[in-house]
């Protein structure tokens, strides 16, 4: 029987790793991985992976990632990713862990990659681990441009928090020196650190204390005051991020930061520059997000951080395309979508009127991202009921003077790809209110073109038009809403799926 290809070819690899390392031997090395690569991958996978790890140990894959040619580390560095698949967590600490710092040293980006790969596998606090690897981790952040391997010691620091490893193994006082160390660099490494810290504390008041006291928070808080809007904008984008608990957010809070912020979008109203305006920009995405922070009171926080009346005024700007406006009715969307704001929007009264009076006038892509708003207030929960389903049913009646859900349906049925998909999101978040419903079921020319299949219609379409039927059937109210033979046909409809075709019988002609 003849000699296996990759037997032959792990054959080569030996007797070459055995020759003095001319330019000619690194050259066949390279080949003979990059055709190792290849069997890898074409299989069957565990007969290679033995015949390999029997004759080429890990360490010889090692001490390859150091030789003095990029090609050869990157084809030897994709060969060990993959005979290291198989092999656990706890396998890789314990056999690996003087080459697990070496690889995070390494200055070869796939290489720091490849080890930064492995940590992904630790999956539980119990798990073996070494807080030697805390400050190799942390440094894999530094560098001004974004690589593969800053990303990824992004996501297994932030996975390693999630799994409570960070007091044990990554807050060492070494570790603490390579994170101050990465906060006296660019603003890229910076944020990077930063994204960690605000992952690690969301679950943690006891981590942020800790980074608190080690003043990281501090220095983190005066980015949002530097000059350079990038930095400053960076910074707003993180905020409700920090706030996911009360313990930072009050601190914060105390800080000045949404006083500072709040100021900022005040002032900006007489500066025109670019820079201006993008900080107004990411002040309301701020703002914004807020709605949905875990640690603080909805309705408290805008009532005190008064946004309304600035996103009202940003709403009814003349120019249809104005990002400043086209943002502030996203943020009303946004800000309504959480029941409590929703209610402080409500009493407000300014936003939710200016978005009803840009809808009433809008066509095209503004009156598109009006929809979106709309749907994201009127979906703000699976279940709505009391106080914000009223005041979802007063929105809905001023829109288009009391006859929405008319001028909506003629909005859908023009079929233009992106109205229709915004207006059917309206109608599936209608669907989930009881009045909504009965607006639907009264409204004979909606349930019609719901129940009407159309494969010429765009595919998100179809499914955004299903949804709408979903929700309608598993509505309580539905049986009485509607007719027996409609609420059978929109059952059917549900249990045929979005792409369901009625299928049409074929006759063969036998020509003579």
């Amino acid at each position: 029987m003849s000699e296996k290809e990759y037997v032959k070819n792990i054959k080569l690899i030996c007797e070459l790793l055995q020759s003095d390392p001319t330019p000619g031997v690194i050259q066949g090395l390279r080949e003979a991985f990059e055709t190792l690569s290849k069997q890898l991958k074409a299989g069957p996978f565990l007969e290679v992976f033995e015949a390999t790890l029997s004759n080429i140990p890990f360490s010889a894959l090692f001490s390859l990632l150091a030789a003095p040619d990029n090609k050869l580390i990157v084809t030897v560095a994709e060969v060990t990713g993959q005979l290291l698949k198989p092999v656990t967590w706890p396998m890789v600490h314990q056999t690996f862990e003087e080459y697990i710092i070496q690889g995070l040293a390494h200055p070869h980006p796939v290489v720091k990659a490849l080890v930064l790969r492995q940590f992904l596998k630790c999956e539980q606090k119990a798990d073996p681990f070494s807080s030697q690897y805390g400050p190799h981790i942390w440094k894999c952040l530094e560098g001004r441009s974004e690589t593969d391997a800053t990303k990824l010691a992004k996501q297994v620091l932030t996975h390693l928090c999630d799994i409570g490893m960070a007091m044990d193994y990554l807050l060492s006082e070494e570790s603490v020196l390579a994170i101050k160390t990465l906060l006296a660099g660019n603003e890229s490494q910076r944020f990077r650190v930063y994204d960690v810290v605000a992952a690690a504390i969301k679950d943690s008041d006891s981590l942020f204390e800790f980074f608190r006291q080690e003043g990281i928070v501090d220095l983190l808080l005066k980015e949002g005051s530097a000059k350079d809007v990038l930095v400053a904008m960076n910074f707003y984008e993180l905020v409700p991020t920090l706030c996911e608990s009360s313990v930072p957010y009050e601190y914060i809070e105390t800080a000045g930061v949404f006083k500072n912020v709040l100021e900022q979008v005040h002032q900006a109203k007489t500066d025109d520059s670019v820079t201006s305006s993008l900080l107004r920009l990411s002040a309301l995405k701020l703002f914004s997000r807020m709605a949905d922070a875990k640690g603080i009171s909805p309705g408290s926080f805008y009532r005190k951080y008064a946004i309304a009346p600035e996103l009202a005024e940003l709403v009814l700007l003349p120019e249809p395309r104005s990002d400043l406006k086209i943002t502030a009715i996203t943020c009303v969307g946004t800000i309504g979508n959480n029941p409590e704001a929703l209610e402080y929007l409500a009493s407000e009264k300014t936003a939710l009127d200016a978005l009803v009076t840009v809808y009433n006038t809008s066509i095209g892509q503004l009156r598109v991202e009006c929809l979106q708003a709309i749907a994201c207030i009127f979906g703000y929960s699976t279940t709505p009921s009391g106080t914000a389903s009223q005041i979802c049913y007063e929105l809905y009646a001023k829109l288009d003077e009391g006859k929405f859900l008319v001028g909506l349906t003629k909005e859908i049925m023009k079929g233009f790809e992106e109205s229709c998909v915004a207006g059917l999101a309206v109608i599936q978040k209608l669907a989930l209110h009881a009045w909504g419903l009965h607006e639907i079921a009264s409204y004979q020319n909606i349930v019609n073109f719901l129940l009407m299949r159309d494969s010429s219609r765009a595919k998100v379409a179809q499914q955004w038009q299903f949804a709408v039927i979903e929700s309608i059937v598993k509505a309580p109210e539905a049986k009485s809403e509607f007719d027996d033979e409609t609420f059978a046909r929109l059952e059917r409809y549900a249990r045929e799926g979005p792409y369901y075709a009625v299928a049409t019988a074929r006759v063969a002609v036998e020509s003579s």
